[in-house]
């Protein structure tokens, strides 16, 4: 069980839990005890919370059914084929334990009395999300994914750590393949969906942007019936996808530079964030930095007056905003500033964090850059793309370090500097924060370029 703000999470008796499962109780002594949250950690058990012990590859939770017992689980799934059953302990007994999560967290959210508005993106998607909890948090209750928890095990806890009396659902979609944003979506039956990017994360698998704009447009498919479905239109293989599809039912509406929402002005970048209007907003004052984090908040502010919002609200949700670790965080350090966007990176993420990193006044420009994956055959090209492209927007440093970024540094040219390890690269840039330097830091996730974030700002203590 995650916290999440002092949340209830789901509260129901073991007998509730059973029916809306449709399973068996072993060895149904106590049914009617009450269930507060649920976990697949046994180490995050409290009192009350339903164990559900997941398969893994290596690991079976079921072997730590003690140890869930001990810190007080009000009761737990049970696979039917894991003989014996354990005593001192309710068990449901299912057939699959990942399922019986999945299907339990569909009979809640249907039992809530909420609206869902779901966000998928190849970029912006958290972002996105942020700006639509802070925006609707003003005047409703509303609950959003935490962290990252968007795909088939992170969704279903998600939605079980919400509220009883929640008002608003805010969930984030991720996805790798074609069908699990389909699956994800049979989950949580969206009113509205947003699909906020398309770009080259996951052509590895899916072969090109036409097929990750099909996979994408899975959560427009789901959508209720008279759902509104927002889309950004310098995506043109979202427009490509839609021809084949039957709008009617649906509002559809775009948002974009060709979109029915537009940015209609300079975006004008002030100390804790940017400034900027649109054709159905003047004068937002966004707590966060970038171009495309203007166009993450073109949906969230439709959405908002579509739902009747106040413009006090929205405007004070976008300028107070509390955004997700990582997502172009900027940070003082020493005398420099570090714009931390390192959770992950594509070639247009990328692109953009170096737009963002320009727009932010400095004596210097420096891009600490890692490796992007999962990008095909094409990934060596793509790497010196974002090379050349840092070259030619001014960036006057480049380092970088991972094997694929020896060609970003290949595409930049003189100026850029390949380290074997990260430990080398923090020592160059060290120096760079005794003076008013901007630096960026950016790479795939699996790269963990957080770790230099933190041991740059080791110099602040």
């Amino acid at each position: 069980m995650i916290p999440n703000g002092g949340t209830e999470m789901i509260q129901k008796t073991i007998m509730e839990i059973a029916n809306y499962l449709g399973v068996d109780i072993y060895p149904n002594k106590n049914a009617n005890k009450m269930i507060n949250g649920v976990s697949i950690d046994s180490r995050l058990i409290q009192e009350g919370t339903l164990y559900v012990p997941m398969i893994g590859a290596r690991v079976d939770g079921h072997s730590f059914i003690n140890s869930a017992i001990e810190k007080g689980a009000g009761a737990s799934f049970w696979q039917k084929d894991h003989l014996p059953y354990p005593e001192g302990i309710e068990l449901l007994l299912v057939e699959d334990t990942q399922k019986a999560l999945q299907d339990l967290s569909k009979a809640y959210i249907q039992s809530l009395d909420c609206k869902v508005i779901a966000v998928t993106g190849s970029n912006g998607k958290t972002s996105c999300k942020d700006m639509l909890h802070s925006v609707f948090s003003q005047e409703k209750k509303c609950q959003k994914t935490q962290g990252n928890r968007n795909n088939e095990i992170g969704l279903p806890l998600t939605i079980l750590d919400f509220d009883a009396d929640i008002e608003i659902a805010v969930l984030e979609m991720g996805m790798e393949n074609f069908n699990e944003i389909d699956f994800l979506c049979k989950i949580a039956q969206p009113d509205v969906s947003i699909i906020t990017t398309i770009g080259s994360a996951h052509m590895e698998n899916l072969g090109g942007k036409v097929q990750i704009a099909q996979a994408k447009c899975e959560i427009f498919d789901n959508l209720k019936k008279g759902g509104l479905f927002l889309y950004n239109k310098d995506c043109p293989e979202i427009d490509i996808v839609l021809k084949d599809k039957d709008t009617s039912s649906h509002k559809v509406v775009s948002f974009g530079k060709e979109g029915d929402i537009q940015i209609t002005s300079d975006i004008v970048y002030e100390e804790n964030g940017i400034c900027f209007s649109t054709n159905i907003q003047e004068d937002v004052h966004l707590r966060s930095f970038g171009q495309f984090q203007a166009m993450n908040c073109l949906p969230v502010i439709y959405v908002a007056k579509e739902f009747g919002l106040s413009t006090d609200s929205i405007l004070n949700g976008l300028k107070n905003l509390q955004m997700t670790k990582m997502r172009t965080q900027l940070l003082k350090c020493k005398n420099a500033k570090i714009l931390d966007d390192s959770y992950k990176s594509n070639p247009e993420s990328a692109k953009g964090a170096i737009d963002t990193l320009m727009c932010i006044s400095g004596k210097k420009h420096v891009a600490l850059l890692s490796d992007m994956l999962d990008l095909g055959p094409e990934e060596n090209e793509l790497h010196k793309e974002v090379g050349a492209y840092a070259k030619e927007k001014g960036v006057d440093l480049l380092y970088c370090v991972g094997p694929l970024s020896k060609y970003t540094v290949e595409g930049y040219g003189e100026g850029a500097v390949w380290f074997e390890n990260k430990e080398s690269l923090i020592n160059a840039v060290f120096p760079c924060l005794n003076e008013e330097n901007v630096l960026l830091v950016k790479g795939s996730r699996a790269m963990t370029m957080d770790t230099i974030v933190s041991e740059l700002m080791k110099g602040n203590e």
